[in-house]
């Protein structure tokens, strides 16, 4: 979900994606075998720690940025020296790190002395409008549910207000939470799912902080999570640490 997030912004930037790992197994084989500029790597990959996928990107010369949620000083003190960006992460920053670290200060300096002073100097991206980010909230949201749930939802709407974002999910209730709530009486099942949906949710508060930041540019401060048992629709509100930045969008009305 975050590496989805992670890649539309990359590209946004003017990358070129060479690909997404989630186990240590395929990292390897990207950072043998690819003309890599620069990786972004999380020190875990599906529950494998890829030290081994480090060892490699310092015998090419590659370098890396690590992301991760985990005190890399502590956890690997051979590690401590690497760039380093703690998730949740924010987009400015990690821009600034990529430029320094991929491209390096000297290279950036002869690109922009042959480049036309239009052209001169990273390039930012264009800000999205408050639909797109939207519908990029949803998408990722879409996924989450997909990858940590087990199903997706029939539908998904989110609104963003202010420093207030909503996403709302209809069908998102899985055959197994459906038997198990029409096996209980009423009451016990709707508790007992809600306490599970509540749990998991807040078990992958990490993830979902992450592709919310990464999307909208913005900390996400509190979330609030409620599902119905009866309709199958699950309500997210995030409150945002600041209303994010958006490109003006023309109404059909202003049209």
């Amino acid at each position: 979900m975050v590496a989805s997030a992670l890649k539309t912004m990359l590209e946004e930037l003017g990358c070129k994606v060479v690909g997404i790992a989630s186990r240590v197994s395929e990292a390897e084989k990207f950072a043998h075998h690819e003309q890599l500029d620069g990786v972004l790597l999380d020190l875990n990959l599906g529950g494998e720690y890829s030290y081994d996928v480090t060892d490699i990107l310092h015998e090419r010369n590659i370098p890396f940025i690590i992301l991760s949620g985990y005190d890399v000083d502590l956890l690997c003190p051979a590690l401590a020296d690497e760039p380093q960006m703690p998730k949740p992460f924010d987009r400015a920053p990690l821009e600034e790190m990529m430029l320094k670290v991929f491209c390096g200060q000297e290279r950036r300096e002869k690109r922009a002395g042959a480049a036309s002073p239009r052209t001169r100097g990273p390039q930012k991206p264009p800000l999205k409008t408050r639909g797109e980010l939207e519908s990029a909230i949803c998408l990722g949201m879409t996924r989450f549910e997909q990858e940590y749930m087990g199903r997706g939802p029939h539908d998904c709407q989110s609104y963003l207000i202010n420093d207030l974002l909503m996403v709302r999910m209809k069908g998102v209730m899985t055959a197994a939470e459906q038997h198990l709530v029409e096996s209980l009486p009423p009451e016990k099942g709707r508790d007992l799912l809600k306490q599970v949906r509540t749990q998991m949710m807040e078990g992958a508060r990490k993830q979902i902080d992450s592709m919310i930041q990464v999307i909208t540019g913005v900390q996400v401060r509190s979330l609030h999570h409620d599902i119905s048992t009866r309709t199958g629709e699950e309500v997210v509100v995030f409150t945002l640490s600041e209303e994010p930045t958006c490109r003006w969008e023309m109404s059909r009305r202003d049209r």
